[in-house]
This record gives C-alpha cells, sequence and structure tokens, in this order.
C-alpha cells in the first residue's frame, strides 16, 4: 500500500523554470512584430501599417490581443492620412501662389494659340 514517491530531478526543474526567465507571461505569436511596427509607424507609415496588420492576424489566430500591433495600425494610418493631406495642401498653395503660370507660353505658334 505504498505510495510510488514521484522523483523530481534537477533538470525537470531547470526545463520548467526556462519557458519563464524574466517574466511569466510566454512570448505570443506577432508580439515582436508588432512592437517592431509601432516603432516604425512614426517613421514609415506603409510598412508599419502592413507589419502591423499582419502582426494583428497572427495575435487574432492565436487568440491574444496584441495591443503594440492595434497602436502600430492606427498610428501609421492617421499619420499616413495626414501627410497625404499635408502634400495636397502644398500643391494647392504652390498652384494658388502660381497664378497664371504657363510654362508652355513661347511654344508653338501665335495663331494657334487661344
Amino acid at each position: 500500500m505504498a505510495k510510488e514517491a514521484e522523483r523530481i530531478t534537477a533538470e525537470d526543474h531547470a526545463a520548467a523554470s526556462a519557458d519563464m526567465d524574466l517574466t511569466d507571461k510566454a512570448e505570443y505569436p506577432g508580439q515582436t512584430m508588432g512592437v517592431i511596427a509601432l516603432v516604425m509607424s512614426f517613421f514609415l507609415q506603409v510598412p508599419a501599417l502592413v507589419l502591423g496588420i499582419i502582426a494583428w492576424m497572427w495575435s487574432n489566430k492565436a487568440g491574444v490581443s496584441n495591443v503594440p500591433a492595434k497602436v502600430a495600425v492606427a498610428v501609421s494610418a492617421v499619420l499616413l492620412v495626414l501627410g497625404t493631406l499635408a502634400v495636397i495642401g502644398w500643391i494647392i498653395l504652390i498652384a494658388s501662389t502660381l497664378g497664371d503660370f504657363d510654362p508652355f507660353q513661347g511654344m508653338g505658334r501665335p495663331g494657334l494659340r487661344s
């Protein structure tokens, strides 16, 4: 009637604690890519948007919420829209400043131009 004692060796304990080095959380799919996308979203919006979406999808497939990827998608999308609006604004400003500028003024015969 003696119970068999379960033997625990040093290798078992080392293998169990090796997975949790600094934190108790394990790394999930897309975590590193989400952080990289978040950093890139301030400098390169289009690649950061693509990486953020990929990291978000990988994490969703694993059933984990990837906050850095979500923030990267939001920040890169907002900065992409603001950058596009700034470029359009500059084009409108330059066009309105030039006024009646005609780069083809001296070309062609004068009788053919209206």
